[in-house]
C-alpha cells in the first residue's frame, strides 16, 4: 500500500510540474530525447559498466532567465548488471540483473554563456544538476542464464542524483552526457552489511546498505 501511495504522489507531482509549465507559455519549450546508457549495480560484488541499455522519452521546461533554465523529463530507461566472469566465478557468472524504469528527472541547467576562454565563448555549453524518481516495470535477475524467481528483493520506486553537460550542436539539438547515481537502495536495504556471494551490500548517502544503480547517459535532446 505504501508503494501505491508513493506512486500516486509521484504522478500528481508530475502532473502539477507540466501544468505550472503550461501556465507560462511564452517561456516554455519541449522535445524528445533519445539514446543509449550503460550501467553497474554497486553491491552486486561485481564491477565495470558493462549493462548496455537504451533510454527515451519526452521533456519539457521553462527558461528561469537567460542563462537558466528547468527541465522536466518522462523517459523509459533500462538499467541494471552485467558480468561474464566465469574464469574467476565459476559458479555463478554469467550474472545479470536487468531493471527497466519509468524515469522522473527535474534537472537545472546553467549556460556558460558569460565564460570565455581564449576569447571562446562557451554559450554552447550548459552545466545541469538534478534528481529524479524511478518507477520500476520490470525487474529480473540470472545466474548462469537460468532466471531466479525464489524472491522479488527490488524496490518499486528509487531517488537518483543527476549530474552532466550538455553541448548544442545543431539549432534545437543538443548532446548530453549525464551520470545518473541512486541515493536509495534498489532492493530491500539493511542496517548492516549482507553478503551471499552474488552481492555485498554496500552504503551510500541515507545510511543504510544495499544495492544502487550507476547509470552514464548518453542522449540527444531534440526541441520542437
Amino acid at each position: 500500500m505504501k508503494e501505491i501511495k508513493g506512486l500516486k504522489g509521484v504522478l500528481c507531482f508530475v502532473l502539477v510540474l507540466f501544468f505550472c509549465v503550461n501556465l507560462s507559455a511564452q517561456e516554455f519549450f519541449g522535445g524528445f530525447v533519445v539514446g543509449g546508457v550503460t550501467s553497474q549495480v554497486s553491491g552486486d560484488s561485481r564491477g565495470g559498466y558493462n549493462k548496455i541499455g537504451v533510454v527515451g522519452g519526452v521533456f519539457a521546461g521553462l527558461n528561469l532567465s537567460q542563462d537558466l533554465e528547468v527541465q522536466m523529463e518522462l523517459k523509459y530507461i533500462q538499467k541494471g548488471s552485467l558480468s561474464n566472469d566465469v574464469e574467476n566465478r565459476p559458479g555463478t557468472d554469467p550474472f545479470r540483473i536487468k531493471l527497466d524504469y519509468v524515469d522522473l528527472p527535474v534537472v537545472l541547467s546553467y549556460n556558460l554563456n558569460k565564460i570565455n576562454i581564449n576569447d571562446i565563448n562557451l554559450r554552447w555549453l550548459k552545466l545541469e544538476a538534478g534528481l529524479s524518481l524511478d518507477v520500476l516495470v520490470n525487474a529480473s535477475q540470472e545466474i548462469q542464464g537460468v532466471e531466479i524467481v525464489a524472491s522479488n528483493p527490488w524496490r518499486r520506486i528509487v531517488v537518483n542524483t543527476i549530474l552532466g553537460i550538455r553541448v548544442n550542436v545543431a539549432e534545437n539539438v543538443e548532446i548530453g552526457l549525464r551520470t545518473i547515481d541512486a541515493m536509495t537502495s534498489i532492493c530491500k536495504s539493511s542496517k548492516m552489511p549482507y553478503n551471499n556471494g552474488n552481492v555485498n551490500y554496500t552504503r551510500r548517502l541515507l545510511g543504510n546498505y544495499g544495492m544502487f544503480n550507476d547509470v552514464l547517459q548518453l542522449s540527444v535532446f531534440w526541441k520542437i
